[in-house]
This record gives C-alpha cells, sequence and structure tokens, in this order.
C-alpha cells in the first residue's frame, strides 16, 4: 500500500494560536508570514502529534512535547513547565490538532493540562475515539486512547477504563496501522540540531547503510569542492568526533563554516528516515545563495527518493524561488502558505500557487510581505 500523506492539519489552542487551518496540503509545503504568524507553531502541532505513534525523538532521544517546550521555555519538565503551551493559559481549553491524510483515516489528538493520578509524565498525547472505531469501549461516547501507554481515558470523568478488551485495541491499531508508521518517525529538523546529536545517533546508522556519501556528494557540490569522506576522528585524551577529510587535512565537523555545518546536519536527518513528514525551520539561515541552492537541491531529492513529505518555514523568498524550479524539475507538488495571526489568535492561511509566487516575485514583490497589500 502507498504510503500516506497529510491532506490537512487543523490545530486549536496551541501557543499562540486559537485556530489555524491548512488544507490542500501538497508533497513539500512552505510556510511563509511574518514573526509571529503561527509558521512554527504548525511544526510544533506536527511533531507533538507524532508523539502518540512514538514519544521519543529518533536523533535528540528527548521526550517529543518536553523538546517543543524547551525550545522556548529551557530545560524543565512537563509538569513545570506545560502552561506555555496553552492559548492564552486558558487551560481547560484543550489543545487539539487534526490531521487528515489522503487515506481518508482522520484522527484527532487532545492534550489535556490535568490528567487523573496514575498519569505518567512521558504520556502527553491522546487519540480521540470515538463509538464507531471502538464499539466495545467507546459505547456511551468518545474516549482517549494513549498508544505508548495502551490505556483509554474517559474525558468526562477523567478516569482510566479497566479492562480494555485487546480486540478494541488491535481494531484501532489495524485502522490505522499506516497512519501510525507515518508518525512514528516525523522529525524535526531545527536551530537545536547539534553536532554532538548527530555524531552520536545518525553518522553511525549512516555508515552502516552507506549513506555517508550523500552528504559527501553535497559538501563537494557547494562547500568544499576538494573534499573526500567523512570519518571518525579520534581526539587527543578524548572521543571520536565526526570529520571530513580533505586533501591536506582533516576538519572536525565542528570546524566547518557555519553553512557547511549545517547543511551536513540537515542532509544527515533527512537520510535517516523514510515514509513520513520531515519539518524543517528557516533553511537558509548562514546559507550563502549558493550553498542555498545545493541544500534545497539535496532536501527536494531526499523527499523525492525517500517519500518524505516536507513541512519548511522560510523567511526567504530565494529559497521559495529555487524550491520551486528543483520541485518542477523532480515532479514534487509545491505549494507556499501565506500565514497571518490577528489579536485574537486566529491564522489566516492563504495558499500560493506557483504561479502566482512567480508573479509576485517577476513584480519585485515579496510574498512574506502580503499583508501590506
Amino acid at each position: 500500500m502507498a504510503c500516506p500523506v497529510l491532506k490537512s492539519i487543523h490545530i486549536r489552542n496551541l501557543r499562540g494560536v486559537r485556530e489555524c487551518l491548512i488544507t490542500d496540503l501538497a508533497d513539500v509545503n512552505v510556510l511563509i508570514g511574518r514573526n509571529g504568524a503561527g509558521k512554527s507553531t504548525v511544526l510544533e502541532a506536527l511533531y507533538i502529534a507524532s508523539h502518540w505513534a512514538n514519544g521519543r525523538d529518533s536523533i535528540r532521544e528527548l521526550d517529543k512535547v518536553e523538546y517543543v517546550l524547551t525550545r522556548r521555555c529551557g530545560r524543565g519538565r512537563w509538569r513545570n513547565l506545560r502552561d506555555a503551551l496553552w492559548f492564552e493559559k486558558v487551560f481547560e481549553r484543550e489543545i487539539e490538532i487534526v490531521l487528515q491524510f489522503n487515506s481518508g483515516a482522520g484522527l484527532r489528538f487532545k492534550l489535556l493540562h490535568d490528567y487523573p493520578p496514575l498519569y505518567r509524565e512521558e504520556e502527553h498525547v491522546w487519540l480521540e475515539v470515538t463509538p464507531d472505531i471502538v464499539p466495545e469501549v467507546a459505547t456511551f461516547g468518545r474516549l482517549y486512547f494513549n498508544l505508548l501507554r495502551g490505556d483509554f481515558l474517559n474525558p468526562i470523568t477523567k478516569s482510566y477504563e479497566g479492562r480494555v478488551p485487546p480486540i478494541a485495541r488491535d481494531r484501532l491499531l489495524s485502522r490505522f496501522g499506516n497512519e501510525i508508521e507515518f508518525l512514528r518517525d516525523v522529525i524535526l529538523i531545527d536551530g537545536g540540531l547539534s553536532v554532538q546529536d548527530v555524531e552520536s545517533r545518525v553518522w553511525p546508522k549512516l555508515f552502516d547503510w552507506r549513506l555517508d556519501e550523500l552528504a559527501a556528494n553535497m559538501v563537494r557540490e557547494e562547500y568544499e569542492p576538494e573534499a573526500r569522506d567523512f570519518i571518525y576522528k579520534p581526539l587527543k585524551d578524548g572521543p571520536y568526533v565526526l570529520a571530513l577529510r580533505l586533501p591536506r587535512t582533516t576538519l572536525e565537523l565542528d570546524a566547518l563554516g557555519d553553512g557547511a555545518r549545517m547543511a551536513v546536519l540537515i542532509s544527515s536527518a533527512l537520510a535517516l528516515v523514510k515514509s513520513t513528514a520531515a519539518l524543517i525551520e528557516d533553511p537558509e539561515v548562514h546559507q550563502h545563495p549558493g550553498g542555498l541552492a545545493t541544500l534545497t537541491r539535496f532536501v527536494m531529492r531526499m523527499a523525492k527518493e525517500r517519500k518524505l513529505q516536507l513541512f519548511i518555514t522560510t523567511h526567504s523568498v530565494e529559497f521559495v524561488g529555487i524550491a520551486k524550479k528543483v520541485c518542477e524539475d523532480l515532479g514534487l507538488r509545491l505549494k507556499a502558505f501565506f500565514m497571518e495571526r490577528d489579536p485574537s489568535g486566529m491564522v489566516d492561511v492563504r495558499s500560493l500557487e506557483s504561479f502566482d509566487v512567480e508573479v509576485l516575485q517577476r513584480l519585485g514583490l515579496d510574498p512574506r510581505l502580503l499583508h501590506v497589500l
């Protein structure tokens, strides 16, 4: 069966967003808009929803929801930082993330501020279950199901349902098996992705699968034309670190220029996953236009070859133009979404077809400034 892809995402009560709906998603989805429009919140919402299928980030070895919190609130535990996730800190409103897939499956995820006493902190995300899905359990109305815990929760009484029939859980997992696999490996690539994370958890797998040459080819294309390959280099009285072999020296990944280092981190993470969603925040950071073009081509090729649905935030019109051309060459469907958030937290999303972006660029107008037109 073909890998499912997302067709829409609907967010309520998350961070500064009271409500946001994005429909008709494509292979490559580029989110543009002013600072504070909610672009990063869309990435975080998808990442939070994926926690239901797999609570641990495969690169950072952290709880996904807690990583979203620490991105903006600093290190800490869910119980201490969770308030920051709720829109206007109105905790009675559940945070809701609704994903619609091309398979016809719709998954409605909830984050609850208060949980029953038996709740364990790593079990943040719940799926709303209706009677038509598990009639053996939800005979009286909706329930919430936590895949990691394997329990159903009554949202009215906030108590766990005892003796859940195995057939109910099995039917649910069977019905959404493909969607669960899609969500399991969702990856978030942002400025918090560190060299140490990639060295210790990504590159051992890339070497095993001989995918290291993909990143080396990208580096040769733009950043270091004479680069040979990547190796693990021993440090004096220290650990092994990832390094790039050049004709006359070997440079640790940390010693590369900012643009090359970020390109290696992004490309490494993408080469690790397949048949899922990759969430990339501002790939243009630290990139010269030539480097941005090379990185963009690599990202889109990975999307094509590894069946990745991309969600990318950007403030770079150059990136939009490059991505448009590369997607046309590769046969990928690209859509740009201009986002604007009003004072009440409602996010207006305007879909820009590729032709519209091209016309704006020819007129010398910046799609990021549509709010002043």
